[in-house]
């Protein structure tokens, strides 16, 4: 489908902003890109990335040069039952609008499951929308599954400007180097950013009341990795 046909479709189920979330090495990436990347891109420039869990099936089922996107913030709406979002604690957001000004010739697609859930004897329409008729009525605003993807043809979709938005989690807690998680990420950020020109606006991210995701970093053996 076209941005516009797709855009149309959220914006009536009420999304407002696109987000992306990720390790803060490779949204490092991402900024010294001016753009997010897919996941074939980065690897084939030599770039760094964390690795996930899905690569190998992105790769079986032709989703490896995707750029993937949510129309809600993960953390924001599951942080009571999964603590942090599981791509990672910096989530890229960009406005619904950005659909409308793409790259020439880009695709979008909006999954009707997650490719964790795929299965080989599926077909096209089980795994997608199809049609913009189809995305109009069945799209429902929240659902987790239902990823915003776009395929571009040079395989990065830029950032709409020069002020990239992020939420990027606090965990309250160091690194193995001693450095504050938090502190040294936004360094990180801040300097990945200004290689292209870009400012980097930080946004608090939403937790619920009950949201657990301090908890599950303050025990986690992971944040090196995540951070």
């Amino acid at each position: 489908m076209t941005g516009a046909e797709v855009h149309k479709a959220l914006v009536a189920a009420g999304v407002t902003q696109l987000y992306h979330a990720n390790t803060v090495t490779t949204a490092c990436t991402f900024l010294s890109l001016a753009g997010l990347a897919s996941r074939g891109y980065v690897e084939r420039k030599g770039l760094a990335q964390t690795k996930q869990y899905t690569d190998a099936d992105d790769k079986v089922y032709g989703i490896w040069q995707d750029v993937f996107t949510d129309g809600v913030d993960v953390h924001a709406r599951g942080g009571r039952k999964n603590g942090a979002n599981q791509y990672g604690p910096i989530s890229f957001r960009l406005p619904v609008g950005c659909l409308l000004r793409l790259p020439v010739a880009t695709d979008v697609m909006v999954m009707k499951k997650n490719p964790a859930n795929w299965k080989t004897s599926d077909k096209a329409g089980d795994r997608y929308f199809l049609t913009p008729a189809d995305l109009q009525s069945f799209y429902s605003f929240g659902t987790f599954a239902q990823h915003v993807v776009f395929r571009v043809p040079e395989g990065i979709l830029p950032f709409p400007t020069d002020s990239v938005e992020v939420l990027l989690d606090d965990p309250q807690r160091k690194l193995q180097s001693g450095a504050n998680a938090f502190l040294d990420a936004q360094t990180r950020l801040n300097a990945a950013a200004k290689t292209r020109g870009l400012t980097v606006s930080y946004l608090a991210p939403t937790c619920p009341w009950d949201c657990v995701c301090r908890a599950n970093y303050l025990k986690s053996n992971k944040i090196d990795d995540l951070f």
